[in-house]
């Protein structure tokens, strides 16, 4: 009879060692969010140094506030009538 519990555990001991393997190989590091080169670990932005990745993260980040924006206008916009109907107030 086949013993699933020892084939799961000794599957799972060759990922693991495989992944340490590949782990101890690869020195720690991120990526960028634009282009995806890699980039140092310690860095703060996950940004690269170029400019048109510095450029690009810049103008994502207006497009979003101003989606964020919208997106409570719109909110408020379709909630107040409803909520103010239910409160008792447009009758």
């Amino acid at each position: 009879m086949v013993d699933a519990k020892s084939i799961k555990d000794s599957v799972s001991k060759k990922i693991n060692s495989a992944k340490s393997r590949i782990s101890s190989q690869v020195p720690a590091h991120k990526h960028c969010k634009i282009c995806g080169i890699t980039i140092k670990a310690t860095s703060e932005d996950r940004i690269c140094k170029s400019q048109e990745c510095v450029d690009d993260f810049e103008k994502r980040g207006k497009n979003d506030k101003i989606m964020r924006i919208m997106f409570g206008v719109f909110f408020l916009a379709i909630v107040a009538p409803i909520a103010l109907r239910l409160i008792g107030f447009g009758n």
